[in-house]
């Protein structure tokens, strides 16, 4: 065509190419790191490799198995790794968000001083009473589960943004609303059957609200309903316009879904290392990407290779202060309220609970796509 480029040698290839260079990055960090941690490859691998070991029952370990002993010292090893560098860090990468600089000291002023004061309220409280403990730790039982599954969601978004699947409205809302209607069911399951409420949790007695069992009934409805809604959009966009939703995202959901279902000892297996190797890993992956782009990388530094600025000094002093202060309040702060006669095991779980308020609130406010510099830096 006149004045067109498909004649000109050479123009299409460039413009090809030039599009390509400027397409958003498909990962978060890299392929083998967001497989491992970011959308829930490690957390099945330890699933697998403890069942392998102990089967269904920790108190029947499987026998000749190979490596059983070794394997057994590696879960340990690596479970307590997973704590103190993601599960115990993540929450503290939610101030280094906040604090990092001035203008967002400014912009998330709420949460950056005053409501701190109130998590601090809390726990004084929990510390106080007995009741008040065993209410606070049982709200974050059900609250800590939305939190996982809000989580999925918007990373769930981001993968599909950065790989160019771009749901409508009513898409995306049908997205929003079925990883709702799993919160809701697994939130009143615990609270209308009395075998997936605790009694106890790591020493803190545990209330049961007993609601009417139509709720449940109700929820289950919803759930399974917004799931086939869900999958049906999924079909229909690929029948009209050739796409499929990212693996990555369907890999958060399916990760989701099998912790929220999950029951007696496998439910046990996946709250021992989603903690760590799911949530939190991801959450940090996030955090610190975030962090690192928004500080500036260096000139000529293309995304894909941000996990190299994983190892230089800005990032070290990043982990070294979350670490840190993540070792400070979990692991010292119960320590010295030993002294005062109170229960490590007590005290790091009020502690959990009350931080988490703070972390949960904070997080639906300072992660926002519909924020334009927010999403810019998170799809680069």
């Amino acid at each position: 065509m006149p004045g067109g480029s498909a004649g000109v040698p050479g123009v299409g290839s460039n413009q090809d190419q030039a599009a390509a260079k400027n397409a958003p990055y498909p990962w978060i960090v890299n392929p083998w790191f967001d497989f491992l941690f970011v959308f829930g490859g490690a957390l099945w691998i330890l699933f697998g490799l403890h069942y392998y070991i102990f089967g269904w029952s920790h108190s029947e370990p499987m026998t000749g198995a190979m490596g059983a002993v070794a394997v057994s010292t590696f879960l340990v090893i690596f479970g307590t790794l997973g704590q103190h560098l993601f599960a115990d860090t993540h929450t503290v990468a939610t101030y280094m968000r906040i604090y990092a600089t001035e203008d967002s000291r400014k912009t998330f002023r709420l949460y950056a001083y005053y409501l701190p004061w109130l998590s601090l309220s809390l726990f004084a409280l929990a510390l106080s009473f007995k009741e008040a403990a065993g209410m606070v730790v049982y709200i974050h039982l059900m609250w800590v589960f939305q939190h996982y599954v809000g989580q999925c969601f918007g990373i769930g978004l981001i993968y599909c943004y950065k790989r160019g699947y771009i749901m409508n409205n009513f898409e995306r809302e049908t997205f929003r609303w079925f990883m709702h209607s799993l919160s809701y069911f697994v939130i009143i399951r615990i609270l209308t059957h009395r075998e997936f409420s605790p009694y106890v949790y790591y020493g803190v007695e545990c209330p049961f609200w007993g609601l009417p069992m139509w709720m449940y009934e109700l929820g289950k409805v919803l759930f399974i309903g917004m799931g086939i809604l869900f999958i049906s959009n999924i079909i229909r966009k690929y029948h009209r316009e050739g796409q499929l939703i990212p693996v990555p995202t369907l890999g958060l959901v399916i990760t989701v879904i099998g912790i929220g279902l999950s029951v007696g000892y496998a439910s046990s297996m996946v709250w021992v290392y989603g903690p760590n190797f799911f949530h939190g890993s991801q959450y940090l992956a996030v955090s610190l990407g975030f962090y690192l782009k928004e500080k500036g990388l260096p000139e000529g530094m293309i995304p894909k290779e941000v996990f190299k600025e994983w190892f230089r000094p800005r990032a070290i002093k990043y982990w070294a202060y979350v670490i840190v202060a993540g070792m400070f309040i979990y692991v010292f702060v119960p320590h010295f309220m030993m002294y005062f006669g109170y229960s490590f095991v007590v005290v790091a779980t009020c502690i959990q609970a009350c931080i988490n308020f703070h972390h949960f609130v904070s997080d639906a406010a300072i992660w926002r796509l519909r924020d334009r510099k927010c999403r810019e830096i998170l799809i680069a």
